[in-house]
């Protein structure tokens, strides 16, 4: 009650900046890569696992794949009307776009 009185502003709305999109965006592709380690490759270390993903068709659909996993922290924002974040997130994915495409057709 008290917070309505200070805060002119809704409360739910405090996290609707473009940064709390952009920083998670980033980092889903990242936590992708990780979680194909953990899951599949148990029997590589991880040195040797980073070794055997350079490879430029193996890396583009694992961070594809990544990508994919923006579209839950996308569509949540969205369900949330926190448009600005969904919009930070629509950036960091274009932002893995690029080297995407980069070794894809490398």
């Amino acid at each position: 009650m008290l917070d309505r009185i200070l805060n002119p502003t809704p409360t739910f709305y405090k996290y609707d900046k473009f940064s709390t999109g952009f920083i998670p965006g980033l980092v889903c592709p990242l936590l992708a890569f990780l979680f194909f380690y953990t899951f599949q490759m148990k029997t590589m270390t991880f040195t040797e696992y980073l070794h055997h993903m350079m490879t430029p068709s193996i890396i583009a659909k694992i961070l594809s794949f990544g990508c994919i996993m923006n579209l839950l922290i996308f569509f949540l924002f969205i369900s949330r009307d926190y448009f600005n974040a969904a919009r930070g997130v629509i950036m960091a994915t274009i932002f893995w776009a690029l080297p995407i495409l980069y070794f894809k057709f490398k």
